[in-house]
């Protein structure tokens, strides 16, 4: 199984994608351009790349998390820009590999392999694939397990049938999938749902994040799984009544829609 380079989906999480204050698609797209056209007439030679990802780097939007490294070779692969990729990979210079140029070195990106490569299965990742539609919500779901099966189980749940590939062929049932999962692009600024189910811990492991609902007179929410993927608490920015309620109707949605 591969996720970062798929058929129709990429994904550039692990470069750093998403880590900035502002990681709409529109603020995402115009960073990935900058690069793409400030790389596209620089030497393939190392000096010259890492001259090129030093003057990148000064340009760049600060980073949400300064600990976590992004690549300034993350780019867009295609004319149309509908895939992300590195500009250093020798598969995309037609030769030289200038990986070492960049956030990492040609032996840690060749050798990486993210915590989803571990978890998903193949029909999960093609799911994704299919319901997702661009690179970047592809990457945001991809990334967060939790949430993608949560929200296949909640379908399931509504259907009464286990989602499968071949449903996704459907132009309804897969738009109202892709919108569900959309809730991953549309968080309240700063929410960190964004970045899943889960917290750092002081040892730099992960915690699950929980739902307090007894703090704010709540009894726990029949879609309790997504809203604590999406991030539905008062510190996340997110407000939970009118989260669960958008959850709802896009549940609707697909069950309605489904073949």
């Amino acid at each position: 199984m591969e996720l970062c380079q798929r058929p129709t989906a990429s994904c550039g999480a692990c470069c750093g994608l998403y880590n900035r204050r502002d990681h709409g698609r529109a603020a995402i797209r115009t960073e990935l351009v900058r690069r793409t056209r400030a790389l596209r007439d620089v030497p393939r030679t190392p000096e010259a790349f890492r001259e090129a990802a030093a003057a990148l780097a000064a340009g760049a939007p600060a980073p949400l998390f300064p600990s976590v490294r992004v690549c300034p070779f993350l780019g867009l692969l295609d004319a149309a820009g509908t895939r992300v990729g590195c500009l250093a990979h020798p598969g995309t210079t037609c030769g030289p590999d200038l990986r070492d140029c960049g956030a990492y070195d040609a032996k840690i990106c060749e050798s990486f392999f993210c915590p989803s490569f571990s978890f998903l299965s193949e029909e999960e990742a093609a799911l994704a694939e299919a319901a997702t539609g661009d690179f970047h919500l592809y990457g945001l779901v991809v990334t967060d397990v939790p949430f993608l099966r949560a929200c296949l189980a909640a379908v399931a749940a509504g259907t009464g049938a286990r989602v499968e590939r071949r449903h996704l062929d459907a132009p309804p049932f897969r738009s109202a999938l892709r919108r569900l999962l959309d809730l991953k692009s549309q968080l309240a600024p700063g929410s960190e749902g964004l970045f899943g189910a889960f917290a750092p811990a002081p040892d730099g492991g992960e915690v699950p994040r929980r739902i307090d609902y007894a703090a704010i007179g709540r009894t726990i929410s029949p879609h309790d799984a997504i809203l604590t993927c999406a991030g539905a608490d008062p510190r996340s920015g997110n407000d939970l009544d009118e989260l669960e309620g958008e959850v709802r109707r896009r549940l609707d949605a697909c069950v309605a829609a489904f073949p």
